[in-house]
């Protein structure tokens, strides 16, 4: 029995924008071709105006725009005009017609204060362009333009004729004729008019197209098809013609139906209650107990746009469910026979020949492998369901391939591992000189590891290969000179006179050459260290003969090379800037350019950075401010500070130590960093002679020192005054020996000295009511400047 679900979108209408968009028949779009199911406008394909005084003749629109009714030309005769407008319905046959509207617009009117006559119809198509004299038959008046409001001329006439397009397009007539002319009055000169030429707002819509790309159960449909379950998934594109000049177009449903394919009687068929949008795909599952294995089933699409109007339903799609999943393949090999342990068949690189064998299932296509050492693949099966693998070993030792066959619906069998050895046919490798120094020559006999070698081929490390021949044993003897310590290998194959390839032999030895490094200075036993800024050594001995220079670096840091003496140790001064765990690499380097491995060293430098106080400006918290000295004391780490190097921020200075090495300083800030928020960082290190320590930063915040400001008459605990009302305000100083205040109320920046007091009244007038702002600040004669304050005062509103 059939089942559906249907629901049905709303109509899509015209928009009510139509009247704006179409302002002026000027902005209309020619369409050739329809371009999609929204609105579209449609120029005429033949545009004309006839003539009473010249009745043999039809005449072209004039930019755009055409007479009707009765008119005087520039020598004061008089016309009669008539308009006549012929569309091209050929592209819209077989399509519905949703909406139809006329659009014009009045360019010129004779006089406004007679009523519009203007009037619409459709006449019998016209051999030719039509004349007064031979003008097409008028059939019908369609509609009396009229427009709402008193404009004139009148942009915008419109009104609808879908009937009129439906029913030409029901009775496949190609051409739509129309006609506009005055009424009653039409031999009136009051009563005529210019328009512009006559357009059809237009809203088809075709049917969608017959879906396409059906599948089931992920396959795409094809003759014999097979699909491995009793709940496929059936899909289908679906796809509409009307396609707009962006890429838009209609939502779209589809509707799947299926059936046994010897019983169409049983037909079910689903509905998409959702929409998608013109090219997607739809995809449903069948319901559990509807298919059986072995049964063949068709099913089929149909797609319905949101205006109800459905494709043809497409071919149907034909398949046969097969839920047999076939045998475990049967895997042998003469070449590698299967075994547990067999170590003695074919060998690295190698090919070997495997059977794959259907084992009696029926309908094997294809088999799936695996192997131990990575590679993968898929290989057709051929008559009889068995497939033959040429799989090559890349190693020697225990392999093994996994094997599944697939059938021709897709079901894959249980996997059979087949087990098997490869030989190991490396050659031997023996050194005459196993305990030989970098840069020292080794004499090294290869081996065969199988019968018939003829020729071996061997690189040392990442070095070019090299390829000798095989003594009438099997044997060759090649030289090595390893030029870099640390581990090496040698990589040796062998063929043979068959052409067979062997393993690789990798033979490994290790050059000891890595330098040693001590240090008076910084490596001492006892754990004990320089102090940062302290000059200190470090001694490099080689590890390897031949030195000649070494290159090492601190902490990363910069390369630097330094000659070795004739004894092969070279040293090297450094002063390190900073304390802390650090550590130092070295690697040698011997005439012909061979490297050691890089030796490291860790060592601490000990920090001797000076304590630093101060009660005037404490640290980290807000005090003093310009003009205000502070002293600031230093005080050594350890014994031996003869001075120190200060900076505030302005430069280094210097200062002696006392007896005890401490100093003490003064200190008088001579503006607010206001870049910093009053932030000053003192840096500060002692001296133990030449040696400079690492660093003390010891941070102060400078207080503003900002004037205050006072005012009766505006003051800060609520609105007082208003615009354009006076008012004195008292600033006072408080950097010692201000000699001017700086104010800014505005723009304009002005001063007033400072009284003996330290005080200064000031008159300002403001101009706003609400919110206001005094910015102002102090400074001395010798140009200590104090931070910027600020006076907020609210000014009343005399409304």
């Amino acid at each position: 029995m059939s089942t559906a679900r249907r629901r049905r979108v709303p109509r899509r209408l015209v928009g009510t924008a139509l009247a704006a968009l179409l302002a002026t028949t000027g902005a209309l779009t020619a369409t050739g071709q329809p371009a999609s199911a929204a609105q579209n406008f449609v120029r005429p394909v033949q545009t004309t105006w006839t003539d009473n005084a010249q009745p043999t003749r039809s005449f072209p629109a004039e930019d755009g725009t055409l007479p009707v009714g009765t008119w005087q030309d520039a020598a004061g005769d008089k016309h009669t005009s008539r308009a006549y407008f012929t569309f091209d319905l050929a592209p819209y046959q077989g399509q519905r017609i949703i909406s139809a509207r006329t659009v014009t617009g009045e360019r010129s009117v004779a006089n406004c204060d007679k009523p519009r006559e203007l009037q619409l119809w459709r006449t019998e198509a016209p051999a030719a362009a039509p004349t007064w004299k031979d003008a097409p038959r008028a059939v019908e008046k369609l509609a009396d333009l009229t427009v709402s409001g008193p404009a004139c001329p009148a942009r915008y006439l419109s009104t609808a004729i879908t009937d009129v397009v439906t029913r030409a397009i029901a009775a496949k007539q190609d051409k739509l004729t129309l006609m506009l002319r005055i009424g009653e009055h039409e031999d009136g000169l009051q009563w005529s008019r210019r328009v512009d030429t006559l357009a059809v707002s237009l809203e088809h819509n075709r049917a969608p197209n017959v879906p396409t790309q059906l599948a089931a159960g992920g396959v795409a449909c094809r003759d014999n098809l097979f699909i491995g379950t009793t709940r496929p998934q059936l899909q289908a594109v679906v796809s509409d013609p009307d396609v707009t000049e962006t890429g838009g177009g209609d939502q779209l449903k589809a509707t799947f139906a299926w059936w046994p394919a010897d019983r169409p009687g049983e037909r079910t068929e689903f509905e998409f209650s959702y929409p998608l949008s013109n090219g997607s795909r739809f995809q449903y599952t069948v319901p559990d107990g509807v298919m059986t294995d072995g049964g063949t089933y068709a099913f089929s699409a149909r797609a319905t746009d949101q205006y109800g109007d459905a494709s043809a339903w497409s071919p149907e799609c034909r398949f046969t469910v097969d839920t047999r999943v076939p045998a475990r393949p049967v895997v042998t090999s003469t070449d590698y026979p299967a075994a547990p342990e067999q170590p003695n068949s074919g060998g690295p690189g190698i090919p070997g020949t495997f059977t794959f064998s259907p084992n009696g299932s029926d309908d094997v296509v294809s088999y799936e492998y695996w192997s131990w050492t990575g590679s993968a693949g898929r290989v057709s099966a051929g008559a009889g369901g068995t497939a033959t693998l040429t799989y090559t070993p890349k190693s020697a030792g225990y392999q093994r391939l996994e094997v599944e066959s697939i059938d021709r619906t897709g079901n894959h069998s249980p996997t059979t591992i087949y087990e098997f050895w490869v030989r190991n046919t490396a050659p031997l490798v023996t050194d005459a000189n196993p305990s030989g120094a970098i840069g020292e020559p080794r004499e090294l006999t290869l081996a065969p590891g199988m019968d018939n070698v003829v020729e071996y081929t061997w690189r040392l490390n990442d070095g070019d290969p090299a390829t000798v021949p095989a003594g009438a044993d099997g044997t060759a003897t090649v030289t090595v000179t390893p030029r870099r310590g640390g581990a090496n290998t040698v990589h040796v194959t062998s063929r043979t006179s068959d052409d067979l390839p062997s393993g690789t032999a990798e033979y490994y030895f290790y050059l000891a050459s890595t330098p040693t490094i001590s240090s008076p200075d910084f490596m001492r036993e006892d754990g004990s260290g320089a102090l940062a800024g302290t000059t200190g050594t470090f001694t490099f001995a080689p590890g390897m003969p031949g030195v000649t220079e070494y290159v090492w670096s601190v902490n990363g840091g910069e390369q630097h090379t330094v000659a070795a003496k004739e004894d092969g140790t070279a040293t090297v001064t450094y002063i390190p800037t900073e304390a802390g765990f650090q550590w130092i690499e070295v690697f040698s380097r011997t005439a012909e350019g061979d490297e050691s491995e890089t030796a490291s060293g860790y060592f601490i430098v000990f920090s001797h950075a000076p304590e630093v106080s101060s009660t005037d400006y404490p640290m980290y918290q807000e005090a003093g401010g310009p003009g205000v000295t502070g002293q600031f004391t230093f005080r050594p780490a350890g014994e031996g500070v003869t001075g120190y190097v200060y900076d505030f921020g302005d430069g280094p200075r210097n200062v002696a130590a006392a007896a005890d090495g401490s100093a003490t300083i003064s200190w008088t800030p001579q503006s607010y960093p206001a870049d910093t928020r009053g932030w000053v960082r003192l840096k500060v290190r002692e001296k133990i002679g030449d040696i400079v320590s690492d660093e003390t930063e010891y941070a102060v915040v400078i207080g503003r020192l900002a004037p205050t400001v006072t005012s009766d008459d505006y003051p800060s605990s609520g609105e007082a005054g208003g615009p354009g009302v006076a008012g004195t305000f008292t600033l006072t100083a408080h950097v010692p020996g201000s000699t001017e205040f700086v104010y800014r109320f505005g723009t304009e920046e002005k001063t007033v000295p400072v009284g003996p007091d330290g005080t200064a009244t000031i008159t300002l007038t403001p101009t706003e009511a609400g919110d206001n702002y005094l910015y102002l600040s102090s400074r001395t004669d010798s140009g200590i400047t104090s931070g910027e304050g600020v006076y907020w005062f609210p000014v009343a509103n005399p409304t």
